[in-house]
C-alpha cells in the first residue's frame, strides 16, 4: 500500500519532494497557503549537485530557460582581475562529474518544478491544495488542520513552509526568532538590451560576459550574473546593514532606495555605479537567519529546505540544498515503505541530511574567505564538522540519493 504523504508548502523543496515521493509510488497531497497567482523573486544558482537531481527527475530543462555558468570571477571594486576561483570545467573533472551548473530565473525553475509535479508518473499525480494556511502541525499524530478548521490526516508529513515554517515549531518550540547577520541585500534584475545602451554598462558586460562574478570590497560586494537566455542580469548587492536596515523579519520583495544603493556602492567603479543608476524595481533583503533545530525529524514529520535549514545567499546553495532534501526523501521511502517503517527512514533521513545541510546552512553566512568565523557555532550542531576545503567541492559531490539507496541496502543486508 502506497503511503499518504502531505506537504506542507509549495515552493522549490515542497514541489521537489512531493515529485520525488510521487515517482516513489506515494500519494502525495500538498498545501499551500499562496493562490500561485504573483510568482516572485529574481535569479538562483543551480549548481550540478541540483541540475543532477532535476535530470533525474525528467524535468522539461528548457524550461529553465538557463544560462550555463563556465566560471566565477573574482574582481575588485575598481573592476581589476583578481582571481578565477571556479572552472566549472576543471572541477567537473576533478569530482567525476558531468552534470552543469547553471543560471535561471526562480519563476522559471518554480514552474519547471510545478509542471513536473503535474505530470503523472506510473498513474499516480500529486495533488496541490491553494490559498491554505496551515494553523499547526501533529508530529506525532501526522495531522496538519488549516486555519478554516480543516484537518489533514497523512502517515508521512513534510514540512516544506520556509523560514516562517509552521511545522518547525513541532520540534524546535514556538520561540524560533529570526536573528540579524548584521547583512543586507539589494536584489534588481536588468535587461541586457538596456546595458547595452548605455556606453558604461555596454563597456562592462564586454569585459565581464555571461558568468557568474563578484565584484569585492572590503565589507561589501556586488554579484552579478545572467538568467532568461541571457537577457536578463541578476544583480545582489550584499552589504552591512546601515541606515537603510530592514526589519529581520521583512520579506525579500521590500524596495529598497536607490539613493542608498548608489550610496553604498559609491566607492566603485563608473561602470558599476552606472549599472546601480539605471537599476529599476530595487529590493531590500535583510539578511536574517535563525538556528536549526537539533534535529530535521519528530514522529511522522520530516522537515526540509529553509523549515529545516534557512540558508543564505553567500555559498548560492540554498535552492539547491531543498532539492537535495528532497531527493533523500524519494530514495528512502521506495514503493514498498510500509508505515511501521516510517519512523526508521526518518531516522535515516537525518542521518543523511542533517550535518551537511546545516554545514551548508553556517557556511553560507558569511562570505568565503570568512567561513572559518562561523566553525565555532557549526560545532555547536555538528560537533565533528571540520571547515570544508572548498564549498564548491563540498556541495557539487553531494549525491544524498545514492547515500541513502547504500543505507537501504546495508540495512537490508544486516
Amino acid at each position: 500500500m502506497p503511503l499518504k504523504v502531505i506537504v506542507v508548502g509549495a515552493g522549490l523543496g515542497g514541489l521537489g519532494a512531493a515529485i520525488a515521493l510521487t515517482r516513489a509510488g506515494h500519494d502525495v497531497h500538498v498545501i499551500e497557503q499562496s493562490g500561485f497567482l504573483n510568482e516572485i523573486g529574481a535569479a538562483i544558482h543551480v549548481a550540478p549537485n541540483a541540475s543532477r537531481i532535476l535530470r533525474k527527475w525528467e524535468c522539461d530543462l528548457q524550461m529553465l530557460h538557463s544560462v550555463r555558468c563556465d566560471r566565477m570571477q573574482v574582481w575588485d571594486a575598481a573592476g581589476n582581475l583578481l582571481l578565477t576561483p571556479v572552472v566549472t570545467g576543471k572541477v567537473q573533472a576533478e569530482l567525476g562529474i558531468t552534470d552543469n551548473w547553471i543560471l535561471t530565473h526562480r519563476v522559471d525553475l518554480h514552474n519547471t518544478l510545478r509542471a513536473t509535479a503535474a505530470k503523472p508518473v506510473n498513474g499516480k499525480r500529486a495533488t496541490i491544495q491553494l490559498s491554505s494556511r496551515v494553523a499547526s502541525v501533529d508530529a506525532d499524530a501526522g495531522v496538519v488542520t488549516l486555519e478554516d478548521g480543516t484537518i489533514h490526516t497523512g502517515d508521512l508529513i513534510i514540512g516544506a513552509d520556509g523560514t516562517h515554517s509552521r511545522a518547525v515549531e513541532c520540534i524546535a518550540g514556538e520561540d524560533q526568532e529570526k536573528e540579524s547577520t548584521g547583512q543586507n541585500c539589494y536584489r534588481f534584475l536588468i535587461p541586457v538590451s538596456k546595458m547595452q545602451v548605455n556606453p558604461l554598462t555596454a563597456s562592462l558586460l564586454e569585459k565581464i560576459g555571461m558568468d557568474a562574478h563578484a565584484f569585492t570590497s572590503e565589507d561589501r560586494r556586488l554579484v552579478i550574473y545572467p538568467c532568461r537566455r541571457g537577457e536578463l542580469l541578476n544583480v545582489a548587492g550584499l552589504h552591512p546593514s546601515g541606515k537603510e536596515m530592514a526589519s529581520i523579519n521583512s520579506s525579500w520583495l521590500n524596495t529598497g532606495s536607490k539613493e542608498d544603493l548608489l550610496q553604498t556602492y559609491e566607492s566603485y567603479s563608473p561602470e558599476l555605479r552606472e549599472m546601480c543608476r539605471i537599476a529599476e524595481d530595487i529590493k531590500l533583503w535583510s539578511l536574517g537567519s535563525r538556528n536549526p533545530p537539533r534535529t530535521f525529524v519528530k514522529g511522522k514529520l520530516a522537515l526540509m529546505g529553509d523549515a529545516a535549514h534557512p540558508t543564505l545567499p553567500h555559498q548560492g546553495q540554498g535552492g539547491a540544498q531543498a532539492l537535495e532534501d528532497a531527493a533523500a526523501l524519494g530514495a528512502l521511502f521506495p514503493s514498498d515503505t510500509t508505515v511501521e517503517q516510517v519512523h526508521r527512514r526518518l531516522e535515516m533521513y537525518n542521518r543523511i541530511r542533517y550535518d551537511h545541510a546545516v554545514t551548508v546552512m553556517m557556511m553560507s553566512q558569511k562570505e568565503t574567505n570568512k567561513r572559518a568565523e562561523m566553525m565555532d557555532k557549526l560545532r555547536m550542531y555538528v560537533p565533528h564538522a571540520e571547515l570544508p576545503e572548498s564549498m564548491v567541492s563540498f556541495c557539487w559531490s553531494s549525491k544524498p540519493d545514492l547515500e541513502a539507496q547504500r543505507l537501504l541496502e546495508a540495512e537490508v543486508q544486516a
